[in-house]
């Protein structure tokens, strides 16, 4: 099987972008890894030999200005889709039409991927005779596509069925209705249309969370899924991840309480610190003979959060005071 790339699209600068980028060439450097973004992270692509494209010189054809004009954002009141000045959850659609014509323009078939917040420490040439008779795997339990691609036109027919939801008027009307109901973030996304399209259309697909050989690809490192969990100093939700010695990183399965090696933390609304001390450990030690899990290893709650992030945390809390006093 020719060596697949990695792909990631992002646009704007998030902290996190240099730490998965560098770890995604170490446990990778024989793979092409490509970041669709634009001029405001093209210097950090670069800086770590990431091969950089602008998502705008392939933002084109019919699909997606059909798409542009019959999108519409749907949404609870408390929820915030606006991020480095653009509708991130129209992007998160968009993507996927502009994905497309890069992988045709460029003639790739298979490939791999992540969102950009996902840090990778398994070679995947290794694993991909695992996904060689699906069309592609999933990702946060089964609600999105992500992952290991397999057939290019799976994405053709996902952005044909984009849009015809989004022609759907009483449908939306009835969505958006039920969701402005909801006192907590939510938004029809991507994962929304994804329950759809699974529902209407036949593929072959797999979750890159199913354990094999005691590994599994983790779908979301603040959600269980099966997995232990524990909290961060600060208060937020995250399995049990011990970093053993040898630089793996292993999981705990609730039922079994067996360890489980996760080949990707998918570390979505987690601290920077965090990144931080995972790329530092897996830097530092993944070159070492693997040996037995060790259950004393270090576990993410003991890694030391830095004064800024306890300072930060203390602004949050003062201003989410002042407002609610103001009111």
């Amino acid at each position: 099987m020719k060596n697949l790339p990695i792909i990631f699209c992002h646009y704007g600068f998030s902290k996190y972008l240099p730490y998965v980028f560098d770890c995604a060439k170490i446990s990778n450097p024989n793979k092409e890894i490509i970041l669709l973004g634009d001029e405001s992270n093209k210097e950090v692509a670069l800086r770590y030999g990431v091969k950089h494209f602008n998502l705008t010189d392939f933002a084109f054809g019919d699909e997606l200005k059909t798409f542009d004009n019959t999108y519409r954002l749907i949404t609870s009141q408390a929820f915030d889709s606006y991020k480095h000045g653009e509708d991130w959850n129209k992007f998160v659609f968009r993507k996927w039409f502009i994905l497309y014509n890069f992988l045709v323009k460029h003639g790739i078939e298979k490939f791999w991927h992540f969102d950009s917040d996902n840090m990778i420490f398994k070679d995947l040439a290794l694993v991909e005779h695992r996904y060689a008779d699906i069309d592609f795997t999933e990702q946060s339990n089964g609600d999105c596509i992500k992952g290991y691609f397999g057939n290019l036109q799976t994405i053709h027919r996902y952005n044909q069925k984009i849009i015809e939801v989004f022609s759907r008027k009483e449908f939306l009307q009835e969505t958006e209705q039920e969701m402005r109901k909801n006192n907590f973030p939510c938004s029809f996304n991507e994962m929304s249309v994804y329950a759809i399209f699974k529902a209407e259309e036949k593929f072959r697909t797999i979750g890159l969370a199913k354990i094999v050989e005691n590994s599994f690809f983790d779908d979301l490192i603040c959600r269980g899924f099966g997995m232990k969990m524990e909290k961060l100093p600060l208060g937020e939700d995250v399995k049990v991840v011990h970093m053993n010695p040898d630089g793996r990183f292993f999981c705990i399965e609730e039922s079994s309480g067996a360890a489980i090696e996760a080949y990707l933390l998918n570390l979505s609304w987690i601290p920077i610190y965090v990144f931080d001390a995972i790329l530092k450990h897996f830097r530092e030690n993944c070159k070492k003979p693997n040996c037995a899990f060790d259950s004393k290893s270090k576990i993410l709650s003991e890694i030391p959060v830095p004064l800024k992030q306890n300072l930060k945390l203390l602004r949050k809390k003062i201003k989410k005071l002042w407002q609610k006093n103001r009111h």
